[in-house]
C-alpha cells in the first residue's frame, strides 16, 4: 500500500511585525558596505523575496525605511558600547572608547554617513543621532561621577564631536597606535571635565 505524496509545506506567512523586522535586518546586513542613504529598495526587496511595492506596504516611503534601519543601527551601537553590569566606573569610559574605535573600524563608511547625515541636516538622521548621543552623554557623566548639568553635558558633547572626528580620520589613516589613540582621547576628556 503506497501513500499519496505529502503536499508541499505551505509557505509561512509572516506577520507585519516579522516582515518589518526582516526588512530592517536586511538593511543592517548591508550597512557594513553601504551607507543607509545608499541602500536600494530594489536590493532590499530582492533579498527579502518580495516585490518593491510590497516593501512599501510595510514602510510608507524610503525615508521611513531608512529611519527604521538607522534607529536599529543606533540601537546596536548603543548595546555594543554599553559597559557590562558591574564594570568599575573607571573602566566604563575606557571600555566604551575601545569598543567605539572597533565599531568605527568595522563600520567606518556607514558610521561616517550617519554622523555626516546628522551634521548635514537630514532630520530623520539628526533625530536618531541626537537621541543616541544624549544617551551616551548620560552614561559617560554617570561613569565619570559628574553632575548631569548643562555645563558638563556641553563639555562631554564637545568631546564626543572631537572623538568622532579623530576616530573617523584615524580609521582611514592611522597616525598613531590604537593604545595611543585611546590614551589621547581619554586624556582630552579628563582635561575637559577637570576644569
Amino acid at each position: 500500500m503506497t501513500g499519496s505524496p505529502s503536499p508541499p509545506h505551505p509557505r509561512l506567512r509572516r506577520t507585519a511585525g516579522d516582515r518589518r523586522a526582516q526588512l530592517v535586518q536586511i538593511g543592517l546586513e548591508l550597512l557594513p558596505t553601504t551607507p543607509v542613504q545608499e541602500l536600494t529598495i530594489d536590493e532590499v526587496a530582492r533579498r527579502a523575496g518580495i516585490s518593491r511595492s510590497l516593501l512599501f506596504h510595510y514602510f510608507a516611503n524610503k525615508r521611513e525605511y531608512y529611519t527604521a534601519v538607522t534607529r536599529a543601527a543606533a540601537d546596536l551601537l548603543w548595546e555594543h558600547l554599553m559597559p557590562a553590569p558591574g564594570t568599575p566606573p573607571e573602566e566604563q569610559v575606557t571600555g566604551m572608547l575601545d569598543r567605539y574605535v572597533g565599531w568605527v573600524e568595522t563600520f567606518r563608511e556607514s558610521h561616517l554617513a550617519f554622523v555626516r547625515g546628522a551634521a548635514g541636516g537630514d532630520p530623520w538622521v539628526s533625530e536618531v543621532y541626537e537621541e543616541t548621543r544624549g544617551r551616551l552623554v548620560e552614561v559617560a557623566l554617570a561613569a565619570l561621577g559628574l553632575p548631569d548639568d548643562a555645563r558638563h553635558r556641553q563639555l562631554v558633547l564637545a568631546w564626543f564631536a572631537f572623538t568622532e572626528d579623530l576616530v573617523g580620520s584615524w580609521a582611514d589613516e592611522p597616525t598613531m597606535t590604537r593604545p595611543e589613540l585611546l590614551a589621547l582621547l581619554r586624556d582630552v576628556l579628563d582635561r575637559l571635565v577637570a576644569r
